[in-house]
Parts: C-alpha cells; sequence; structure tokens
C-alpha cells in the first residue's frame, strides 16, 4: 500500500479520504464489489469510476474506464485499466479508492472480509521494481561536461527551488509540480516550454541516455516507446544526477536520474 486511510479531523479539513494502492501502468483494475456503474468519465483531468455496492459508493482513480455508467458489474470484473496520468504517487503508479456510506467516508481496507459488504481488490501485481544505481556508479558515456552558460542559468533556477513543496499543476513562485519546475527553470534562460512533461519533450530534441548534457530533460512513460505516455520530467544537471519535483507530499530535490525507475526518454530544449 501507497498510502494507508487517514480521514480529517473535521469534515471540511484536509485528509486522506481512501487508500492508495501501488499498480502498474496499464493495470486491469477489479470491480471491488456486485453493483452498478454510476460514473466513469474524466474528473479533473484523471478517470473516475463509481460503483454503488448496496449502501456504499466505491470510488476508482485514475483508471480509464472500460464500462460506462448504468452498467451492471460483478465483483472482480475489469472496469478499467489503471493510468500514470494524475496519480497521487507521481512519477510512480497507484490506484486510489475510496469508499462512502451516505456522506462518512470509510477505511476501504477495514471492509475487506467483514460481514458488512464483500470488498475485494484484485489483481495483486505489487508495484515495477525500482532500478537503482550504486552511489556514483553510472553507466559508460555519463560524466561531468561542462554546462554552456544557459543551462547554467537554467540549472542555478531550479537549484534556488530546493525545498519548495511539490504542489500539483503548481509552477512557481514557491510550490511546483515536475513540469511546472523545468518549464520555468528553462524560461530562467529565455527559453519557453509547455506545461506538461510530454509536449516538454515534443518541444526539445531527442537525445541518447550517453549523450545527455547539464541541462537536458529526462522523462518517464507508463508505457515503453510512446511519447504520449510520458508522465514524469526532471532537469539533467550532470553525473547521472538531476533537480526534479517527484510527488505530492515531497518537495524540489537532486536525486540520481535511476532513483525510482529506468528514464524512458530524453530531449534537449531548443533556444
Amino acid at each position: 500500500m501507497a498510502r494507508p486511510f487517514q480521514p480529517p479531523p473535521e469534515p471540511w479539513s484536509a485528509g486522506h479520504r481512501g487508500v492508495d494502492l501501488s499498480g502498474l501502468p496499464g493495470q486491469p483494475v477489479r470491480a471491488p464489489g456486485t453493483g452498478v456503474v454510476t460514473h466513469a468519465a474524466p474528473i479533473a483531468g484523471r478517470g473516475v469510476v463509481v460503483i454503488e455496492v448496496g449502501d456504499l459508493r466505491t470510488s476508482l482513480e485514475p483508471v480509464t474506464p472500460v464500462v460506462a455508467a448504468g452498467t451492471p458489474v460483478e465483483r472482480g470484473e475489469v472496469i478499467g485499466h489503471l493510468q500514470t496520468t494524475a496519480s497521487h504517487c507521481l512519477p510512480g503508479t497507484c490506484l486510489h479508492w475510496g469508499v462512502l456510506r451516505g456522506e462518512e467516508y470509510l477505511d476501504p481496507l477495514q471492509l475487506l472480509g467483514s460481514g458488512a459488504a464483500e470488498i475485494v481488490l484484485l489483481p495483486t501485481t505489487g508495484p515495477p521494481p525500482e532500478q537503482r544505481w550504486p552511489s556514483a556508479v553510472f553507466p559508460a558515456g555519463f560524466g561531468s561536461p561542462s554546462p554552456t552558460q544557459e543551462a547554467s542559468r537554467v540549472i542555478a533556477f531550479a537549484r534556488d527551488q530546493i525545498g519548495e513543496p511539490y504542489v500539483w499543476a503548481a509552477a512557481g513562485p514557491s510550490a511546483w509540480d515536475c513540469s511546472g519546475l523545468t518549464m520555468a527553470a528553462w524560461a530562467a534562460a529565455g527559453v519557453s516550454l509547455p506545461h506538461y512533461s510530454a509536449a516538454q519533450y515534443g518541444a526539445g530534441t531527442p537525445v541518447a541516455e550517453g549523450a545527455l548534457r547539464p541541462g537536458d530533460l529526462v522523462f518517464w512513460s507508463g508505457l515503453p516507446g510512446a511519447p504520449s505516455t510520458i508522465y514524469h520530467v526532471g532537469l539533467y544537471i550532470g553525473d547521472g544526477q538531476m533537480i526534479h519535483a517527484p510527488r505530492p507530499g515531497t518537495s524540489v530535490r537532486v536525486e540520481s536520474i535511476y532513483s525510482w525507475a529506468q528514464p524512458s526518454f530524453f530531449s534537449r530544449p531548443r533556444a
């Protein structure tokens, strides 16, 4: 489990009204109970499926649905596939599962196996394995080329933001998401980038992993060889390191580009 149920002390205050379950991009998501789909469409950029199960209303996101509102579903039936876009666990992938009875949020895991509701979540495939490199050891071809004057300004801007929090869709001045940070960093050198990681890849010139230079962008995608599924970007600073804004609950930091998983794509913004 990526994050447990943490209800707010008051209905109007902040909390975590469900659980986050680690998963794989594209993994099948199954109905947690027998009921009727009441919603199967995007909300605020993420796919959401809602199912009425007796007196409970259960929601699953981010999911690309394969069912429509009004569809009866059986417990364990595939209702969609797990998305990476808008995941609570970026740059990883997880399923957010929430349960409501009336206006009260319940802990979904407390209902597993209970007599009150036969709710199970399948399959139980674990998260993708991390691909970590030993400290200060990187593949052949990596080194410390001197950054250009332009890249130096980009990296200096990003370093100034280290420690500031990740906030979804934020682009400064004191909170960032991944593409908001790289967009603002390159703007400091007079280069305009879109505020969307996949579009930032398209706005640059693709480069090979071994040809990375400080200031280049490093990307992760949900599907191999599919730039349209890019969901995370970091700013390469040399020696296999990057500055990035990882995900909610974290802050801008310096990490190895292999600290989570093997990168998918690399590009050099066009001046």
